[in-house]
């Protein structure tokens, strides 16, 4: 079984640690740096266009079998769009939850500053 990841960003150490206990793949697939390049770049004006994401979907019907998952996370849009295309297809789609910490500094001069520290949970699949 291989776990096809479609994110914009890497995975943390606490992701890599679940997948590979929680899952046991044989291989994990990232995204090829130019596929990264166009989920990260989805138009955020006009209406869908399922040729944007192309080349993505090339790239997963090229090495998907029915037992294989994804991890799929990014605008909302193309994040559907994978999402249903892979349901309906069989394989089982995740996403990560986290938990998120808000830490507030108030300073002299009266500024409030935020720092918000995520933290990864759990990969939860797709209803």
């Amino acid at each position: 079984m291989k776990v096809f990841i479609i994110m914009a960003h890497p995975l943390s150490l606490e992701q890599e640690k679940e997948i590979h206990s929680r899952f046991q793949p044989k291989e994990i697939l990232q995204l090829p740096e130019n596929l990264k390049s166009t989920w990260m770049n989805i138009p955020p004006y006009g209406p869908w266009d399922s040729e944007w994401i192309e080349e993505i979907l090339k790239w997963i019907k090229s090495q998907i079998c029915p037992s294989d998952i994804a991890i799929i996370q990014g605008e909302y849009g193309a994040t559907f769009f994978l999402v249903k295309w892979l349901k309906q297809k069989g394989n089982a789609v995740y996403y990560a939850t986290t938990e998120r910490k808000v830490i507030e500094t108030k300073h002299n001069d009266g500024t409030v500053e935020t720092k918000r520290v995520f933290r990864h949970v759990y990969f939860r699949e797709y209803p």
